[in-house]
């Protein structure tokens, strides 16, 4: 049976979430377009109908216009006759010949009713220019109403359109998306399914999952630092499965893998290859033994931090924290003294040191300058390989209480840096298709 992935198959399981997370945040930003544009079409169709309404009124006030005019013309006639009428009346008086009294006939009365016949005439005149003005004005604004009608319909079109095209786009995205969350969980279900069964053919992949996917609450009470030693001092084939999960899931350290790779085979010769073995020594076996300890440590606590910054004076300088466990599931008891035992809840902070006895001796300045930063967390240590054993008693003992009063008691359970070069190395030459 050829060897499944349990970092692919984390990969699909990232997947998927990632896609859920997606259509979350996709499902989200629809509903809230689609209520802007269905908010800007009642708006814009709510003008349609005031701007109606409107029209309406210019179109009234238009035909009162009209007929204030045909009342204006019509007053004017019945002036225009009443002062026809009053002139015959003036020029019958006028016509009449003198008494016998040689007096003349008195027409004051019709010069009276001339006068005011005129005076309506001219009234009536005044009437019509007036209602001929406001009939302009109501004309001119029933014109910019029915522009307004049809500028707001054309807004209603755009804004309609503008609904059904954003419902439309939404509906396609997320058909699109659960298209993709469909096929990713199909192929998950189906890794799945291929991962368990080989996971029971091959006992120390099943033993490498069971580490990898260890749930510490189910142990029931603390965990105490034989069970953290045990989980950090995995045996050579169990530290290969953790190479190859982390080339799958960390693309950081797939890439310096390749790059080590790329070197090897590149290599002319025992001293070149020499000198590729020596940088994977120094900078991929760093890198491995920290990564044992992340994932000895994350099942512990709800969150794991990497390289977190703690300024340390008031100078700029600061320190870098390897490792920052927090939210913690279970108590954890480090070891004996104060600052080595963290609470539910609690957090956890480590310096991670990879390297043979003289090594860690010379960076007891460094650690102890580090150890700065680990202060903010309930429980706290430097935790470096086994080489620490191999210093002498009294170079130990300096190390170890020098790093105690820092408050970051140095506590050796990781794999000798021999074994970890070795995993690094081997892993490096790897065939690719062994792996296979």
């Amino acid at each position: 049976m050829a060897q499944v992935s349990i970092g692919q198959v984390e990969n699909l399981e990232d997947l998927v979430r990632g896609l859920q997370s997606v259509r979350e945040v996709l499902e989200a930003a629809c509903r809230e377009q689609v209520a802007v544009a269905a908010k800007k079409y009642a708006e814009v169709r709510e003008e349609v109908q005031n701007s109606a309404s409107m029209l309406e009124s210019a179109i009234q006030k238009e035909q009162i216009a009209k007929q204030n005019i045909d009342l204006a013309e019509c007053t004017l006639d019945s002036s225009q006759n009443s002062l026809s009428s009053a002139q015959s009346s003036l020029s019958s008086c006028l016509a009449q010949p003198y008494d016998d009294d040689e007096r003349c006939p008195d027409c004051s009365g019709d010069y009276s009713a001339v006068a005011e016949a005129e005076a309506a005439v001219e009234q009536a005149h005044g009437m019509i220019e007036q209602a001929r003005a406001e009939l302009e004005v109501a004309a001119g604004d029933r014109i910019s109403m029915e522009q307004r009608v049809d500028l707001a319909k054309q807004a209603q079109a755009i804004a309609e359109h503008t609904l059904e095209q954003t419902q439309h786009e939404c509906s396609t995205r997320l058909a699109t998306v659960d298209q993709s969350i469909e096929l990713g969980t199909a192929r998950l279900c189906s890794a799945q399914g291929a991962l368990d069964a080989y996971l029971a053919t091959n006992p120390p992949a099943a033993q490498f999952y069971a580490w990898l996917k260890w749930d510490p609450v189910k142990v029931g009470r603390p965990v105490t630092p034989d069970m953290l030693r045990d989980r950090m001092n995995l045996p050579s084939e169990q530290r290969r499965f953790l190479q190859e999960y982390l080339y799958d899931c960390n693309p950081g350290y797939r890439m310096q893998v390749d790059g080590y790779r790329n070197q090897w085979a590149a290599a002319k010769g025992d001293a070149e290859r020499n000198i590729v073995a020596r940088k994977a020594r120094i900078h991929l076996s760093g890198e491995f033994g920290e990564q044992v300890v992340r994932h000895a440590l994350a099942p512990l606590g709800g969150r794991i931090e990497t390289q977190g910054r703690t300024f340390v004076g008031d100078n700029g300088r600061y320190t870098k924290t390897d490792l920052l466990v927090t939210d913690l599931r279970v108590p954890v008891i480090l070891g004996r003294g104060d600052g080595m035992g963290a609470p539910v809840g609690g957090s956890m902070a480590f310096e991670v040191k990879c390297g043979k006895a003289e090594y860690l001796y010379s960076q007891k300045n460094h650690m102890i300058f580090q150890a700065e930063g680990h202060k903010q967390a309930d429980a706290q240590c430097t935790l470096c390989s086994r080489d620490i054993h191999d210093l002498s008693k009294e170079k130990q003992k300096e190390l170890r209480d020098a790093l105690r009063e820092a408050g970051s008691p140095m506590v050796g359970m990781l794999p000798r840096k021999n074994k970890i070069d070795q995993s690094c190395l081997n892993f490096i030459q790897q065939n690719e298709e062994a792996r296979s």
